[in-house]
């Protein structure tokens, strides 16, 4: 792309949110201790929340898809409500999960980069219903949602599901963050869905009897693309050439030019990926209906990104903020809510699945303080009270980006040139051709959408002050780290971060 539109824009956040709203939701710790820890004398139902790293929804049979990769997934589409423009908070893991947990975006929750952590002051989906009487667990099986990050919180069970659990405790230990090539190289080799699977299987076992909030990271579908027999060759059975999925960020082989027939390749083991990932969704879903969980289970299955096959010269992720990298897909299964096969076009973001799960469950909290909207009323026939731009926000490896988006329109944002293109999606759906005409009516309005969404960032921002970079683990890290030898007693009674 060569053309380059500056936008003029002025902010004013007071006119963007009534002033009464906002109050904080979170509950003051001596009352949250008075609480019951046994929910109130009702049904509730399980809420069980599936995401799957790095799944395109343009690759699942529910959405279009012509390969078969993805039958329990359809099959739940059909069950449930599917949402066909799901846009996520950012274009990569860790930031996407704690939009996910907080219904903030990026830029307010401030955990947007692996030297930063979610601070305790936010108020996550865990503690919301830890403090209803919930039993929490989270499982994850990847990386960015180790609890260095802070994305453990309310979790009163979370299990590392990676073959590397102990390489990331004590790299944690000593840097204070997950990275390392060490960790690198692993995370893109490691095959976790069977682990997943087993520990989820045996958890549900042991509390079955409690209404529950399940969190379930899977992770596989991420590159490198490497899915067992005999989904490695289920969807390219005749291929002899050299691309055999490993080595994906640093393969010089697997670039913008790489013959057709290779990387037709190399989305057939990505797509084989999501197949083998579906397949054990499967056995997860199984385990609910076998324990007679699943008919009075919420259940939502979502990811966290996509990923990038070129399509803007670009592979992979947490380098754009291009379709490709931020739609995401989204069902919702609750039969005493939610008709079968109901498909909803209208676009819907990250930021509001939090409030949505806090709604049809009728737990009675004041969620103002998130920037989504519960999608419950689209259940029913009914609007959303808003119809607000989906924002988009990359901080990362040295990348600024910001995306505003309507399904008819999309802006993305360079912050470091304060400049911006907008794309016209309903002519131009791949993103390939930036308006240039200034007075276009998608540009005119591309305006209006820019300025409502950085006041909007704006106004959040002043009541959530970004958390701080990383300088001291988390205690419940600590704790673990000093019983492991990892650490000694002096780091482990360092005082914790503070907001700045």
């Amino acid at each position: 792309m060569n053309a380059r539109l500056v936008l003029a824009l002025s902010v004013s956040a007071a006119a963007l949110w009534p002033a009464g709203c906002g109050q904080e939701d979170r509950p003051d710790p001596a009352d949250a201790a008075k609480r019951p820890r046994v929910l109130a004398d009702r049904t509730w139902p399980n809420v069980v929340l599936i995401v799957i790293d790095s799944l395109r929804p343009d690759h699942l049979g529910c959405y279009g898809y012509q390969r078969p990769t993805s039958p329990r997934i359809d099959r739940l589409a059909g069950e449930g409500a599917l949402f066909e423009c799901v846009v996520s908070s950012s274009g990569w893991t860790l930031p996407a999960h704690a939009t996910l947990f907080t219904g903030l975006c990026d830029s307010v929750h401030g955990c947007t980069d692996t030297d930063r952590r979610l601070h305790e002051k936010h108020y996550t989906l865990a503690e919301r219903l830890r403090d209803t009487g919930y039993a929490t667990a989270g499982f994850f099986s990847g990386p960015y949602l180790h609890p260095v990050f802070g994305l453990n919180q309310g979790f009163e069970t979370y299990v590392d599901c990676t073959s590397y659990a102990e390489l990331s405790d004590r790299t944690a230990a000593e840097s204070g963050t997950v990275e390392g090539e060490a960790i690198w190289d692993a995370m893109h080799r490691d095959v976790t869905n069977p682990t997943v699977v087993a520990r989820v299987r045996q958890w549900l076992h042991d509390n079955r009897r409690r209404p529950f909030f399940l969190f379930v990271h899977m992770w596989d579908v991420h590159f490198d693309f490497l899915p067992p027999p005999p989904y490695d060759t289920l969807f390219d059975p005749g291929y002899a050439g050299p691309i055999t999925g490993a080595g994906f960020l640093v393969d010089d082989r697997i670039n913008k030019d790489m013959p057709r027939r290779d990387l037709d390749h190399l989305i057939a083991l990505y797509d084989g990926e999501i197949a083998w990932t579906d397949a054990h969704l499967g056995q997860l879903l199984d385990e609910l209906a076998a324990l007679g969980l699943l008919e009075n289970s919420l259940l939502v299955v979502t990811a966290d990104h996509g990923t990038a096959f070129f399509e803007h010269q670009l592979k992979g992720h947490r380098n754009s903020l291009y379709d490709e990298v931020i739609r995401i897909p989204l069902l919702v299964r609750w039969p005493p809510r939610i008709p079968p096969g109901l498909r909803i076009r209208q676009q819907v973001r990250m930021i509001d699945l939090l409030p949505t799960i806090v709604d049809l469950i009728g737990a009675a909290w004041d969620y103002r303080t998130v920037m989504g909207h519960s999608l419950a009323a689209l259940f029913s026939g009914g609007q959303l009270p808003r119809d607000d731009p989906a924002i988009s926000e990359l901080s990362s490896m040295g990348i600024e980006l910001q995306a505003f988006r309507r399904l008819e329109r999309k802006t993305i944002w360079h912050v470091a040139l304060d400049k911006g293109v907008v794309f016209d999606l309903l002519a131009d759906p791949g993103e390939l051709a930036p308006l240039t005409d200034r007075n276009a009516p998608a540009v005119v309005a591309a305006r209006q959408d820019v300025k409502w969404s950085r006041g909007f960032l704006e106004l959040f921002r002043a009541r959530h002050p970004p958390a701080p970079a990383i300088s001291d683990l988390p205690k419940q890290l600590l704790e673990k780290l000093r019983s492991l030898g990892y650490v000694g007693e002096e780091a482990a009674t360092q005082p914790e971060a503070s907001p700045p």
